[in-house]
């Protein structure tokens, strides 16, 4: 059983790895897309193994939040490296760290933890900065940032609220109605 309970983690963990590589390699480049999917599939793969061989656990949990922060953070910064983006874009993109900040933040200080969590606004966030860079090849930076900035302000701000408003930490609330 424990190594059923490590495979998921594993790939967990493959993700990070995956993450860090494309650093190496040309944002948009085949290599860099091949990589870019590679950590998208592992995002899905890992939890979907979790729940089917019924071993989540805490530490998969706060281990996938992780790997899905560093995955994002690298890649937007590889791709912020080779797009103009607008000012008032860049702000739009401030103001929702600063509430994603804020929500871990609350997290942190309520339940003594890491505290991301898997709501169905995450997860078409997650979906949509998952698509962005061929959403970015296939339209322009502003209609691409308008979608992808309207959908992540509302996942925030739900977190945020879900943060403020539960007794208790739940990492898998689908959504705000479900408290």
């Amino acid at each position: 059983m424990k190594k059923v309970k490590n495979i998921a983690n594993t790939i967990t963990i493959t993700r990070i790895i995956g993450a860090f590589s494309m650093l190496f390699f040309k944002p948009l480049s085949p290599v860099f897309l091949y990589l870019y999917v590679f950590c998208g599939i592992s995002d899905i793969l890992d939890g979907y193994i979790a729940r089917k061989t019924r071993t989540v656990s805490q530490i998969g949990m706060v281990l996938d939040s992780i790997a899905d922060l560093v995955f994002l953070v690298i890649a937007f910064s590889c791709f912020f490296r080779i797009i103009a983006i607008p000012v008032w874009l860049w702000l739009w993109i401030g103001m929702i760290i600063i509430i994603r900040m804020a929500s871990y933040a609350v997290g942190l200080v309520r339940y003594h933890s890491f505290a991301a969590l898997h709501t169905y606004a995450n997860k078409l966030a997650g979906l949509m900065l998952f698509v962005f860079p061929f959403l970015f090849m296939e339209f322009d930076i502003i209609k691409a940032g308008i979608l992808l900035c309207s959908i992540s302000s509302l996942s925030a701000l739900e977190e945020l609220l879900i943060m403020i408003k539960s007794k208790e930490l739940n990492r898998d609330v689908k959504c705000i109605f479900h408290l």
